[in-house]
């Protein structure tokens, strides 16, 4: 199956095991969430199915984030979806020169930190501050918008554990959540 992460820059190889026999060709098209944002890989039938790989060219180009993945089979000249799923691009940590600033945290993570700091700012006495630049999605906040922003805050703190819950349970990790299951005859 197809790997759930990569980093861009890297080289990825899998196997898609489940193309239907008599499948002539099988292409695999990823996309992005910003406009523009695609690539596609050719499949190569082997033994133990149809090998994809994704160059590092390919994931150079591909902007961190979630990507949405189709895996088509061409038979007899018509389309045929073998499966649709998923993968999320990580940056890379690959520099040359000097590296510059690395913030590796989700927009939710980015966005509590700074409710945080507003809250913070708010209940040591300032009369507003200003979250993120207001040019690009920030705003000004006032003493008055605490209650909407604690509010805010505990809306990005749940986000945040769930994310981390899931990308913990998509590495194996244990979690500490118990999930219970009765069969009946």
């Amino acid at each position: 199956m197809n790997p759930k992460e990569l980093y861009q820059g890297d080289r990825i190889r899998w196997v898609e095991p489940d193309v239907p026999v008599g499948a002539q060709g099988v292409t695999v098209w990823l996309r992005g969430k910003a406009a523009g944002a695609g690539a596609q890989a050719v499949g190569v039938n082997t033994a133990d199915g149809w090998m994809i790989e994704l160059t590092a060219q390919v994931t150079s180009a591909m902007a961190a984030g979630d990507w949405a993945l189709q895996v088509v089979a061409t038979i007899d000249g018509a389309s045929h979806t073998v499966r649709r799923g998923g993968l999320t691009v990580r940056r890379s940590l690959a520099f040359s020169g000097t590296p510059g600033a690395f913030d590796d945290r989700s927009q939710d993570e980015i966005d509590l930190d700074a409710i945080k700091e507003a809250i913070r700012a708010l209940v040591s006495g300032a009369q507003e501050y200003q979250v993120g630049a207001l040019g690009s999605g920030g705003r000004k906040v006032r003493r008055a918008d605490l209650a909407e922003l604690r509010k805010e805050r505990d809306d990005l703190i749940s986000r945040v554990a769930a994310a981390r819950r899931a990308e913990a349970l998509a590495q194996g990790v244990a979690s500490s959540r118990r999930i219970l299951v009765r069969f009946e005859p």
